[in-house]
């Protein structure tokens, strides 16, 4: 009766999708959300995203994406949704789209554009998601495919069940290459109708390629997995014949030319945040500065200071090993040395108390199975500061790196008054190049800590080896 009950509900929910019909396409869809449902799907996941990223408040930049945010909405085939812009205060280069117009694009990304129309190509290609209904789509397959796993489960057992449980987790993971290239494609037409040359959209492409370049590049030095833009970035290599064929398609579109000179959008970005943001703290060089938490750390000339939502990292050469920083608030009173042996059952050695920029701190080995770690525990404000290093390299010696684990954690203090002004963001500066600049020595005198060559170049479209042009206007970081 199980399994008669779930096939029954299978044929209404088969049934009324037929009802559904695509915004774009004007076929029928199977999709089994209607459009109030749709929509309040987006203000729920929304509320969740601004509820662990921060909105960025600038006005001259929030407004100006929204402005052409609606211009291209306004012509796109669901112009009856209300849509937000938002710009958020992340520097991953990174812009996703949520059910029901909720759109979203990093300061990361926009610093790395240089003109309004790859803006127009990020934001269109989003809207193409939402118009299209993508991710509806894909919710809706992945509900079919729950609803076949229960069906499959009650018939034969719960390990088919399983096989399609994993089935529809893959289709959340990610649109599929017809849906990105259809989102290309509506995104380069609601571009060529407003009048942007939908070069913007190759254009955005050959930047985020870059970018991707980059990104491998720095992953294999640090040994980890490379992160990439979820959309047009990763769906086509730069010569796909189909791309080019929605674009040439599109482009007939354009029946007037809009003026986008580049001048206009840089000057729009002039000031923005680049790289952490003031709550994240900030990585000037080899040291580290955070105006809320009221610290300093300076990490060995060689080592990568990398600056994650859930912690700071200290990165040693080829990533052989590190040493994270995470902060919680301290609830017992106790002393560091107590709180470290209650919090690892005693398993620390060596241990050292110590005090830290004047205060109470604790260090000692952590041995844990093979391998031996350095803790270091500093109460500061009530809150607790705790260092964890290791090695990521089986065989490898603790010996080898805690020289560098103990350089960072002596160096912990707070703020000293003059300091406060290198906790202060990094922003982005126009400027004109002058006879005889290099990116090399731009580089010398910029502010950014990690490549700051290779990212000047990232910002300007030379990566890797374009040359400046005397007279120019570029973006620089101070």
């Amino acid at each position: 009766m199980r399994y008669l009950s779930l096939l029954l509900s299978l044929g209404v929910l088969l049934s009324f999708s037929a009802c559904s019909v695509n915004p774009v396409t004007g076929q029928r869809d199977f999709v089994l959300i209607s459009e109030d449902a749709e929509l309040e799907m987006g203000r729920t996941y929304n509320s969740q995203v601004l509820k662990y990223q921060s909105a960025y408040e600038e006005a001259k930049v929030k407004n100006y994406v929204q402005l052409v945010g609606d211009s291209l909405s306004e012509i796109s085939h669901r112009p009856n949704l209300i849509y937000r812009f938002t710009v958020l205060d992340s520097p991953d280069v990174n812009a996703f789209a949520l059910p029901g117009g909720y759109i979203y694009i990093n300061r990361g990304l926009m610093a790395y554009l240089s003109s309004e129309a790859e803006l127009a190509a990020v934001l269109g290609h989003e809207i193409g998601h939402v118009t299209a209904r993508h991710s509806v789509k894909k919710i809706s397959q992945a509900q079919l495919l729950n609803l076949l796993s229960y069906a499959v489960a009650a018939k034969v057992g719960s390990n088919a069940g399983d096989l399609a449980n994993i089935a529809s987790g893959a289709l959340l993971a990610g649109y599929g290459r017809d849906m990105e290239l259809q989102a290309d494609s509506l995104g380069a037409e609601y571009m060529a109708k407003l009048g942007y040359s939908t070069q913007g959209m190759l254009d955005t492409l050959s930047v985020l390629k870059d970018h991707e370049i980059y990104a491998k590049e720095v992953s294999s030095r640090r040994g980890s997995a490379t992160q990439t833009y979820h959309g047009i970035f990763t769906s086509h290599p730069t010569n796909d014949k189909r791309l080019n064929e929605v674009i040439t398609k599109a482009e007939v579109l354009r029946q007037e030319t809009l003026e986008t000179n580049s001048v206009n959008y840089l000057k729009m970005i002039e000031g923005m945040v680049y790289g952490d943001s003031e709550a994240a703290g900030i990585r000037r060089g080899n040291s580290f500065y955070h105006r809320d938490l009221d610290i300093r750390l300076i990490s060995p000339d060689d080592w990568e200071i990398i600056n994650t939502p859930n912690s700071l990292i200290f990165n040693a050469p080829k990533g052989e090993a590190y040493l994270r920083l995470s902060v919680t608030d301290q609830v017992k009173k106790e002393s560091p040395r107590d709180y470290l042996t209650r919090m690892t059952r005693g398993k620390v050695f060596q241990g050292k108390d110590i005090k830290l920029g004047g205060n109470e701190a604790f260090t000692a080995l952590l041995k844990d199975g093979f391998s031996t770690s350095r803790i270091a525990i500093v109460f500061q404000d009530k809150q607790i500061f705790t260092f964890y290093g290791s090695s990521l390299i089986s065989g490898l010696n603790i010996s080898d790196f805690d020289e560098g684990f103990q350089i960072i954690i002596n160096s912990f203090r707070g703020l000293h008054e003059r300091e406060k002004k290198l906790a202060e963001p990094l922003r982005l500066k126009l400027y004109k190049v002058k006879k005889g600049d290099t990116y090399s020595s731009l580089a010398k005198r910029s502010s950014i800590s990690y490549d700051p060559e290779a990212k000047l170049r990232l910002l300007n479209g030379d990566y890797p080896e374009g040359k400046l042009k005397t007279g120019n206007l570029i973006k620089v970081v101070e």
